[in-house]
């Protein structure tokens, strides 16, 4: 078996691992990752990263205006959208 595990990488290594720990072990995992500096300092990019592409944007004026006419429009189109996703993820 070990001429298998060779030719893997690192990450296909620890997702092959994961699969085989029982699901306590597995949220610990997931717990301890989350927690860790590496996953918040990505995290933090990633959030910065969005900001400044949303900062961006509004100075180019790439952005839609709401009044009390159409932000309810907007909210049913949202939850159109989501319930359309959640019946998807159901089936």
């Amino acid at each position: 078996m070990l001429w298998y595990f060779k030719d893997m990488s690192a990450v296909e290594k620890i997702k092959r691992a994961a699969a085989e720990l029982d699901p306590e072990e597995q949220y610990e995992l997931f717990r301890w990752w989350t927690e860790s500096d590496a996953f918040r300092e990505q995290q933090v990019t990633a959030l910065k990263r969005d900001i400044a592409i949303g900062l961006e944007d509004l100075d180019n004026g790439r952005y839609q205006s709401y009044n009390d006419a159409n932000i309810m429009r907007l909210a049913e189109d949202i939850g159109v959208g989501g319930r359309k996703r959640s019946k998807k993820s159901r089936a």
